[in-house]
């Protein structure tokens, strides 16, 4: 259940920061917004929560089996690393104009990180 709820909680952070950065251009909660292969790194958070989100909904109503279980960790092992890669970026490598100041206290992906590290721990505890 802590997947599937913090899948979720990833799941609409990470999907309104893409569909802000898609259509205004700049990232909805301000700071440095990390691009990868032409798309804000948000989008490939986006994919990767969604992947949680349902393989999590699998394995509650008993459609899952080992082979969900291990999708569910490798996915948040996958995206632990991600957004520690890109929070590292956003902390000492990125440059805003002006400085960059985050009306949310910390770079948004830290915060994807610790929604990753969440559902991995409980991903760990799945696949024991």
């Amino acid at each position: 259940m802590l997947i599937i709820i913090f899948s979720l909680i990833g799941l609409f952070f990470s999907g309104y920061l893409t569909v802000g950065q898609l259509l205004t251009g700049t990232c909805p909660v301000g700071g440095g917004c990390p691009f990868l292969w032409g798309y804000p790194v948000c989008t490939y958070g986006f994919i990767m929560f969604i992947i949680l989100f349902f393989s999590s909904l699998m394995l509650h109503f008993k459609k899952g089996d080992t082979f969900t279980k291990k999708i569910l960790l490798i996915v948040s092992i996958i995206g632990v690393l991600f957004s520690l890669y890109f929070a590292i970026q956003e902390l000492f490598v990125i440059k805003c104009p002006g400085g960059c100041k985050w009306p949310l206290l910390l770079p948004t992906c830290i915060y994807g990180l610790i929604m990753y590290l969440i559902i991995l721990y409980a991903a760990l505890k799945l696949n024991r």
